[in-house]
């Protein structure tokens, strides 16, 4: 790729291009800054300059994904019956994780350099905005913190889910969308519910 002369701005956008599209392509191991500067078409030092070494642009890059996936969120539409809501939520998330597998798997794993506490905190801060945005799309009012709970743990049969269909290839993309949305809708219709009322029910303090 030929040098091309851009402002500090552009360059950095041009080196997460770049390093999102490898680490998206290629497992985390097999991506050094090295490649990235070579595909880029800079020198491998401004890439150090500009984000520090490869956790550190990993991070950057898990970061957009997360804050890309949340902007793709859609608004509350009234007009959605639940099962439909429910629908559109799993369609969307298996279109985000079809086109970015090999970097949230990565990031899942901490894949290279183990449990890494910044990239936990960036993905269960996601987890939780991402719980945030079901709950507004299947417009529930007032969720309470055992639905949230429930969502929360929904989020780790959706990533399991999408890793048989793209690792491990033993489910299709029209297996786990069925897995997922008919998961999601008895979650949130039934299970979250049921599990709701035993707290209700449940005596109060210096109550009788």
């Amino acid at each position: 790729m030929s040098y091309q002369r851009l402002s500090p701005d552009e360059r950095r956008a041009q080196i997460l291009d770049v390093a999102r599209r490898m680490f998206t392509e290629l497992p985390y191991a097999e991506v050094s800054t090295a490649a990235i500067a070579r595909e880029t078409g800079v020198q491998r030092g401004l890439i150090h300059y500009y984000f520090g070494t490869k956790r550190e642009l990993f991070l950057k890059v898990v970061q957009g994904l997360t804050a890309s996936a949340a902007m793709q969120a859609p608004p509350p539409d009234e007009r959605l019956a639940l099962p439909e809501a429910v629908e559109l939520l799993v369609n969307l998330f298996l279109d985000t994780a079809e086109r970015n597998a090999t970097t949230w798997f990565a990031a899942l794993d901490a894949e290279g350099f183990g449990q890494d506490p910044e990239l936990l905190r960036i993905v269960n801060r996601f987890r939780d905005e991402a719980v945030e945005h079901m709950l507004a799309v299947l417009r529930v009012a007032e969720p309470t913190e055992t639905l949230r709970a429930v969502l929360r743990a929904y989020s780790g049969l959706a990533d399991a889910a999408t890793r048989q269909w793209l690792q491990e290839k033993t489910l299709d993309r029209d297996q786990v969308r069925t897995l997922l949305t008919r998961s999601l809708l008895a979650l949130v219709s039934d299970i979250g519910p049921a599990l709701d009322k035993p707290r209700r029910d449940r005596p109060r303090a210096g109550a009788g």
